[in-house]
């Protein structure tokens, strides 16, 4: 089969699925969408987190940059999206009495995070994946970052003042979220961002496998609520700093006081 061939074959194929699509009923796609989503986190089986998110990348499982490179997600990387969270947490570190030691966990690409730099005194980022953090070292060296390689879950997290977690947990199985969770009580602030249903009832913390899916991708959505059982989060105070409507649910950004 010529190049040509197989494109042409390719753009038709594409032309009937979007026929099509708008005929399937809803359940169905939802469904459709929920079992692949599922199943690609699945294949992982018991594979460390490295591992796991080291293939995300590589498949591009969240998406493309129209550059060679790292790429964590439209949600990292759309303006609409990446703005208001930027000039919201911005704002709230500016109102703490010094510039703080933050620490950003699950930096992924470092795109959200160059644009909060300046507002931070010392700046930790840390990623399970190695060659995303070597990649980061080399594209951000200008900006005086401690890029680190580590687990979240399983190894001891850097000091600080602020920690940030910005779709993140969201990834993970309710366990690794709570022995996150317990680690956290040495930062003042949790700065955490997460991917909800618009739909306030949801039932929170559903369990989920470690992957690239979030709890979104189900029949009944749900999300990630530390407040809420089994993680029980008691924080001293809670202010929501920003919300963005994406796609069937709402990117929520809450700044807790831990102490």
């Amino acid at each position: 089969m010529s190049h040509d061939t197989a494109t042409t074959q390719a753009a038709l194929v594409q032309r009937l699925l979007q026929t099509i699509k708008p005929l399937v009923p809803t359940w169905l796609r939802t469904y459709y969408h929920v079992r692949r989503e599922q199943q690609h986190d699945a294949r992982y089986g018991a594979k460390p987190p490295g591992e796991v998110f080291s293939d995300v990348y590589h498949s591009s499982l969240w998406g493309e940059a129209d550059e060679p490179g790292f790429f964590s997600g439209t949600g990292s990387h759309d303006p609409r999206i990446v703005g208001p969270y930027a000039e919201a947490v911005t704002a709230l570190l500016r109102e703490l009495p010094r510039k703080p030691d933050v620490v950003d966990l699950g930096c992924g690409d470092f795109h959200i995070g160059s644009h909060i730099r300046p507002a931070c005194g010392r700046y930790v980022a840390c990623d399970v994946v190695a060659p995303l953090i070597a990649a980061n070292r080399a594209r951000y060296a200008h900006l005086d970052v401690d890029f680190r390689c580590l687990d979240i879950a399983g190894d001891e997290l850097p000091a600080g003042d602020v920690v940030f977690l910005r779709q993140v947990l969201q990834h993970l199985d309710n366990g690794r979220i709570a022995r996150v969770l317990a680690k956290l009580h040495r930062y003042q602030v949790l700065v955490l961002t997460e991917h909800l249903p618009l739909a306030t009832d949801f039932p929170p913390n559903a369990k989920k496998r470690l992957g690239a899916s979030t709890r979104l991708a189900r029949m009944v959505p749900s999300g990630v609520v530390l407040t809420a059982p089994p993680f029980n989060l008691k924080p001293v105070h809670s202010r929501v700093l920003c919300e963005v409507r994406e796609g069937a649910g709402v990117i929520q950004t809450v700044a807790y006081t831990l102490h």
